[in-house]
């Protein structure tokens, strides 16, 4: 699954000691946490059209710290704007 982070303009070719023209075009890119068979999470980056910016924008998550009543932990999960409800919490579970 994709939790997207970040939508967001930039050049294509960034660094430390690149001076851009005023004419360069900036281009959109997204942040994202990928999630594989084995449940590792990885930080990916891709460039994506305007039409496909402007749609992940309203999909973004955000981390947030949530505290379980039941087992008195504290831990950050993945979640929509503006969700403020607890989610299950990894701890209760095991």
């Amino acid at each position: 699954m994709i939790y997207v982070i970040s939508v967001s303009k930039t050049y294509k070719h960034r660094g430390k000691n690149i001076k851009h023209k005023p004419k360069t075009k900036k281009h959109w890119q997204i942040m994202y946490y990928d999630v594989d068979e084995d449940e590792n999470i990885r930080l990916y980056s891709k460039f994506v059209n305007p039409i496909t910016a402007f749609y992940y924008k309203f999909k973004k998550y955000y981390k947030r710290k949530f505290y379980c009543t039941d087992c008195e932990n504290v831990f950050v999960t993945l979640v929509k704007k503006r969700q403020h409800e607890v989610t299950e919490c990894p701890f209760c579970e095991e």
